[in-house]
């Protein structure tokens, strides 16, 4: 399509996320337990670590992948450690060589390392 001498550009469709995984949603319960247990609503929480009130439903449904800073502010204010908040948490996930699905949509996935692809696993 051109309007004049200019190429119009048609958006694409955004690719799909990679989120929420095994991982994000663990640490989402994990989270969501402890903010139960110390009686504090997702606002007051939000208000506390000085986040938007929908990162912390977001982070809670495992649609989000938070910093660690993120997470040891939200630990500060549950009065919690990082341990404690991840303890339980035996989720991983394995590379794209391995396998595993890109951790994010714009990834860059470069195949086997070198040193593990002459190595028997």
């Amino acid at each position: 399509m051109t309007a004049g001498n200019k190429q119009l550009k048609t958006r694409s469709k955004a690719p799909q996320s990679v989120l929420p995984n095994a991982v994000t949603l663990a640490l989402g319960e994990r989270l969501r337990f402890f903010r139960e247990e110390s009686g504090m609503t997702q606002v007051e929480l939000a208000f506390d670590a000085e986040v938007e009130r929908s990162r912390i439903s977001k982070i809670e449904r495992g649609h989000v992948n938070p910093s660690l800073l993120t997470l040891a502010t939200l630990c500060y204010c549950l009065k919690i450690t990082l341990p404690k908040l991840f303890d339980g948490v035996d989720e991983t996930l394995a590379p794209t060589w391995d396998g595993g699905k890109p951790r994010r949509t714009n990834q860059a996935v470069l195949g086997v390392p070198a040193e593990r692809a002459t190595r028997r696993r």
